[in-house]
This record gives C-alpha cells, structure tokens and sequence, in this order.
C-alpha cells in the first residue's frame, strides 16, 4: 500500500480523465469519501492517504481496468479509486444523509464530489458502530479528529450539540465509544 497526498491523486484523475475522453467512453462520477475527502477538508492529520473510496455503484470493467493503468502509470494502488466502501452494509444509504459537494478540481469526463464535513463525521460513526468490537483503528482516529474539526472536544460537548445528536441515535456502539474516552 503506497500512500500518497491529494496532488498525487489529482494527478492520477488528470490522466483517468484524459484516457477516458481518449477512448471517448462515457463519464463516471466520483463520490468521494474517507481519506481523500479528509485531506480535501483539511483535517486529516499527516496528509495522506491511500486510496479514493467512492460511494457509487461499481464502474464498469472498462473504466477499472483503466484505473488499474493510471495506478500502473502513477506508481499508486492499482485499486487507489474503488467502490468498496458502497459494498459495506448500508453504506449506500448514507447518500441520502450526505451533503455532496462540488470539488473545485474540474474535469472533462469525471464528476467529482466530496462528502461535507458532517457526512464524513457520519460515515465514521457509522463504520465504528458496524465494526462492533473491533471497528478499524483508522476509524476512530479519523472521527475524533473531524469531531475536533468541527470543535468538539468532549463527549458533554457532543452531548450538548444539536447537529450530532444522530451519533447517539443512530450509532449506539459508537457513542459508547465516545462516551468510554470522554475526551479527545
């Protein structure tokens, strides 16, 4: 697994994009979230990541094997933009509760989204809570880090807020996590 920052994957779209219009096949949609969209936010400590995860439906074989070659070309995963994460239970559900945004980065053949703040906050509650006992470490960093973001600290601050309550009315395992650490 390579990491690499958000210019190295930028650099990797440009050329998907371009052999995508080269073979004038049809434009896909990138609806990024996890790692890459921290770093696009800003608020993933360290900078890197290694992969794009997208919560779309999986791209056809023609698109990955493309992303295959770009990874080749880049010297990055092979699987550095994938659908994964839309094979986990529920996941795909959460497009409903995310705020998708426009990144500033344009392409001709790729529709790029980031999910906002709050869905990634939302995500990584929802991983934590379907992880059970033992939810990805990743995970957690990655929650207490956006919940610092946003400027919560503590779990009477999380309490106290209105915009997060769905932590613990949705993702129960995951409150008590938060709840077990109180302060981060």
């Amino acid at each position: 697994m390579n990491k690499s920052n958000i210019d190295d994957f930028i650099d990797a779209l440009k050329l998907l994009d371009s052999k995508i219009g080269e073979l004038k096949m049809e434009s896909i949609k990138i609806k990024a979230i996890g790692g890459f969209a921290m770093l696009y936010h800003g608020f993933r400590k360290g900078g890197y990541t290694i992969d794009i995860d997208s919560l779309t439906e999986r791209y056809n074989d023609s698109v990955t094997n493309l992303i295959k070659e770009v990874g080749k070309e880049k010297n990055i995963d092979e699987d550095w933009l994938n659908t994964d994460c839309a094979l986990l239970d529920g996941f795909m559900d959460l497009n409903k509760k995310i705020k998708w945004i426009e990144a500033e980065y344009q392409f001709n053949n790729i529709k790029l989204l980031i999910a906002d703040i709050n869905g990634l906050i939302r995500s990584k509650a929802k991983a934590i809570h379907d992880g059970g006992l033992v939810p990805r470490t990743t995970d957690k960093k990655d929650l207490l880090e956006g919940l610092r973001y946003v400027g919560l600290m503590n779990i009477s601050e999380l309490d106290a807020s209105k915009e997060y309550g769905f932590i613990e009315e949705e993702y129960g395992r995951c409150y008590r996590y938060l709840r077990e650490i109180s302060k981060w």
